[in-house]
Formats: C-alpha cells, structure tokens, sequence
C-alpha cells in the first residue's frame, strides 16, 4: 500500500486524503467538523511536528474538502493557512527563511509553477525542506574550497573568532538573493545569472544564492530529493572579464592586497579552449588559496616559511606567507613555455625537470623579490568545480655562485650592508652527510639565522631582550598599543649591531665558542654570532635540523 497519492503529479499523503474523504462520504451536505480536523492534524503530526508533505495535505484539503466554520478557522490559526485563491509559494519560504532562520533580510525568487514541476518528480523533500537543506547547506556545509561557508572563512581570517561561525554567515545571508535554479534552460536563461551549463535536478533541488558581497561570486546548494544530505558549490562568474577575475579573486578574498601578476587574456582565452566549461575564476582562486598553502610537496611555499622565517608564535602561519607572497609576482606560464625559454624570451625561468604539463591543469609562476633565488609553480585543475585545492613546489633557479646568493640574503633581503657571514661550503656538505640530509640549504640557513637574531623575544638571553633592556628608558612596551609596533622598533635598533657584527656556521669538530648549554651538533645547525658594539660575549643560534611540531629556532647569550 502506498503512503501517498499523486494528485495532478503533486504528492500527498494518502492516509490523511484517505481520512478526509471517510468524513464527507455519504453525509450530504455534511462538513468536516472541528473535531474531526483535529484528527486530521494529530494523524499529520510526525514525532512532535508537521512534515511538507503532510502539511500540503493538510492545505490541499483545506481548499478541497467543505469545512465548519469552525474547523476553519482552527485551522487558519493553526497553520496559517492563506486564502484559497493565494500560492502557498511565498508563505513557506517567509516561515523557513524568515521565521524559522531568522533571516528577515534575505531576499528570494522562486516561481510557484517550477515548485509544482520539481515536487512532481518525486522524493520525499518538498519546498520548505528543500529550503531547509539549502539553509544548512550553506550555513554549515565547509567541505569544499568554495562552499559558502569555507568561502566566508577564508576570507574573513583577520575578523574576530566568532563563538558561532553561523552568525558570520547569516550576516552574509542576509544581504543576499535566493533563487530556485528551474530545469528548463530557457527559463535559467531569463534569471540572467551565469549559472553553468550541467545541472542535475534529477537528484537535487537546486537553489542560487548572489550576493552584493562578492559580486563576481556565486553560490549553489544541492539538496538530495529523498536522501538527507546537501552541499553548496560556489563558482567565479565566467562572464566577468580576466582582469575582473584577477582583481576579485586576488585583492579582496585571498588577501594579497599588493600581489601582482603577469596574465595575458589572451593566453587565458587560448588556454580556455583546450577543455570544455573550465572555469578560470575557480582556478585561480584555488591557486591563490589550496595551491599556495598545500603544503604536501617536496619543496612546498609552506615549507620555506617554516624553514627560514623566525615566526611570532602569536601570529599565524598565514600571516608570514601573505606577508612574503604580498611583495611577489603571479604569472601564468604559457602553451609555447618551452618555445619560448628555447628562445630565451620566458618571462619566468624554469628548471628543465619542471616543465610544465599543460594538458589537465593550469600552471602558474610564483616569484618574490625578497627571495628572488626561490621560485614556486603552482598548478591546479582545468575542469575546477569548486576551487579544488592546487598543488606547489619550490625550486632554487639562480645562475649566481653560492657566495653571491649568500651576498644577495644579506644585502638585498635584510639590508645589512656590513654584516659578515662565516661559513664552509665543505663543512655544510660534510653536515649534511654525516647526519643525514634535511631540507635546508645555506642560503636558507643563514636567512634563518639572521631572523632569529631580529626576532626572537621569548629567550630571556636573546639579542633582542638584550637591546631591549638597554633602551628600556627611549623603548618602553607600555608606550605602544601593538605589541608588533614595539616588536619592530627593537628590530629597528638591532640592525646597526649586526651591521658591523658576524655570523658563522660552527664546524662539526666545535671550537672555544661552542654552545654553553650543549646543544649537539648531530641535532641542530649551530651558528656564532659575534655583535661587538653590543657585547663582548657572543651568542648562539640554534636552528633544529628535524624541528617537531611548534619547535623553533632560538638564540641566546651569557649576558
């Protein structure tokens, strides 16, 4: 026996029909009493509430079946039932959108006649469930680089946590338009929304969201129409332009307000060809966001911030790799790389073992002018449906001699013009061999070495508490409201001391200046550093050759 009945192709529940017709039969002009609609009601009610089906029963019945006065009006108060000559369309979505989610600045469109197509194909979700599903799907839907919800995360990283996340997400939601996404293409075509072109509302009800936020930005949720499980997908409007793109999906949601690219719109219209419906807006973005922050590979961007950066343990790790991608260039590699490298016009170098293959993904070039020897390529789905997450590798390309790169951290990077390094390349190599090689190489150790000396001030011993003490009378902490400000002004008296000072790799078989706490060779790169405007005594920087999660390099004195 079936629970429903299909009526002009609309489900309803069969028992209640069932029970509405047992009262009227055969009864003249007899009307269902106020007793008997309150059956009908307890008979409707599944554990302590009224499903849709159910309730759309219960409102078919009302304009179907004669009433008493009564009844009627029992059920008017009951379950707001509208005139007869008015669509229950718009009521349902006012109790779920605004009455249910509180949502009394969300805006909708949603045709009462492709509600009547959708339910027709079945499944036990009808439109108040249908706008449920969308509703937590993107309230609390975070799987994908571009559901909503991740969407808002990502992009407001430097907001205040907020003790629930649905709050940040539902101020969004109320400055935004829903729509029911309709099957006939014709009809998607009038919304004049860029929607794309595959759809299946076989399965799933299909519901848009725009919003003034992100204008080049737009939202799907898919809810299953029978199974309980929904999703949203966001997706970059392929009718903006490619600056539009690179502009949107640079400046205001990854975060790098000073990055700058190298994209021809040409070579993105010549690269658009080689696979239908790519979308280069979600590309990009998930270059800029899962490409640049995977850490998975050899050399990852994520690593070279690990390994060289001295980070403030109370800033995140997204912090310091803004902070460097912010000063670089993008630059999207193009289909004749290889012509053109051949022919020495390559805007960007590659190593041999890198070139790229184009066929399936994009490919993109990330260089930074505060380490100009450390290059990245980042590559990322062609077909990219949400943002999928893109891949990166690190690679040194630099035809200058060791003792040049070496200059170039120095001078260029940090603008020490003075400071002198000690080091051996045989003795690195000999580190390196004899206890196992880690990812660090001598450039990278020294630019570590250097930003512990600027940066570190958790070791009571350090340079920093040392300059900081010193100055305590013309620097005090109290006077600064950031703490960063304070920070950065002892790095400002720290430089003329390293300008005329030295910093030298300690050699396996250890010297007089070793590490007064005994640091082991085998376990750390040990470094000497030699500030005689500040102190006669010398300092150690301890850099972990395996560091564990959270561990640090470090510097320390005897002072």
């Amino acid at each position: 026996m079936s629970y429903y009945r299909r009526i002009q192709g609309v489900r309803y529940a069969a028992d209640l029909l069932d029970a509405a017709d047992r009262f009227t039969r055969g009864r003249g002009e007899s009307r269902i009493s106020l007793e008997e609609i309150q059956e009908l009601y307890r008979m409707a009610l599944d554990g302590r509430k009224v499903t849709d089906v159910e309730r759309r029963t219960l409102l078919y019945i009302a304009k179907q079946y004669p009433f008493t006065e009564k009844a009627r009006t029992w059920l008017q108060d009951r379950m707001q039932v509208p005139p007869e000559d008015e669509d229950t369309t718009g009521a349902t979505a006012a109790r779920v959108l605004r009455g249910e989610y509180e949502l009394g600045g969300i805006t909708w469109q949603i045709d009462p006649a492709e509600v009547r197509r959708q339910e027709a194909r079945g499944g036990t979700r009808l439109l108040g469930e249908a706008l449920r599903g969308a509703m937590e799907a993107f309230l609390h839907y975070n799987q994908g680089q571009l559901s909503f919800s991740a969407f808002i995360s990502r992009r407001d990283l430097a907001l205040p946590y907020y003790t629930n996340p649905a709050d940040l997400f539902k101020g969004y939601l109320n400055r935004s338009h829903l729509f029911l996404i309709p099957e006939p293409a014709e009809a998607r075509e009038a919304l004049g929304y860029d929607l794309p072109e595959v759809l299946d509302f076989e399965h799933f009800w299909l519901f848009g969201l725009v919003s003034p936020d992100f204008p080049h930005v737009q939202f799907i949720a898919y809810i299953h129409r029978s199974q309980s499980y929904q999703y949203s997908k966001g997706y970059f409007s392929r009718a903006s332009s490619i600056g539009d793109l690179t502009f949107a999906a640079i400046k205001p949601y990854a975060g790098f307000l000073n990055l700058e690219w190298e994209i021809d719109p040409a070579e993105v219209e010549r690269q658009l060809a080689l696979v239908p419906e790519q979308n280069f807006g979600n590309s990009l973005f998930a270059a800029l966001h899962g490409g640049i922050f995977n850490g998975e590979s050899s050399f990852s961007f994520r690593d070279f911030i690990q390994q060289e950066i001295w980070r403030d343990p109370e800033l995140p790790l997204s912090h310091y790799m803004r902070q460097y991608i912010d000063r670089g260039t993008l630059h999207l590699i193009p289909l004749d790389y290889r012509e053109q490298a051949a022919a020495g016009t390559a805007s960007f170098a590659l190593p041999e073992q890198l070139s790229p293959w184009f066929e399936g993904d994009w490919v993109f070039g990330l260089e930074m002018p505060r380490s100009t020897h450390v290059r990245f390529i980042i590559t990322t789905p062609r077909e990219n449906s949400d943002g999928e997450t893109g891949w990166n590798d690190g690679f040194l390309l630099d035809p200058l001699p060791l003792q040049e790169r070496l200059a170039y951290v120095v001078q260029e990077e940090f603008n020490l013009d003075g400071l002198t390094l000690i080091w051996s390349e045989d003795e690195y190599t000999d580190q390196r061999q004899q206890f196992g090689p880690d990812w660090h190489h001598l450039p990278g150790l020294f630019r570590k070495a250097v930003n512990t000396v600027l940066n570190d001030y958790i070791t009571p011993t350090s340079v920093f508490n040392r300059v900081a003490q010193a100055n305590l009378a013309d620097v005090n902490p109290a006077h600064f409201d950031d703490p960063q400000e304070y920070r950065a002004a002892i790095r400002h008296l720290i430089r003329p001391f390293l300008k005329t000072g030295s910093i030298g790799l300690l050699p396996i078989e250890l010297p007089d200046n070793n590490p007064v706490n005994g640091e082991p060779v085998q376990d750390s790169w040990l470094f000497f550093v030699h500030l005689p405007d500040l102190s006669l005594q010398g300092y150690w920087v301890i850099i972990p050759r395996w560091p564990d999660d959270g561990q640090q390099s470090y510097v320390y004195g005897d002072w």
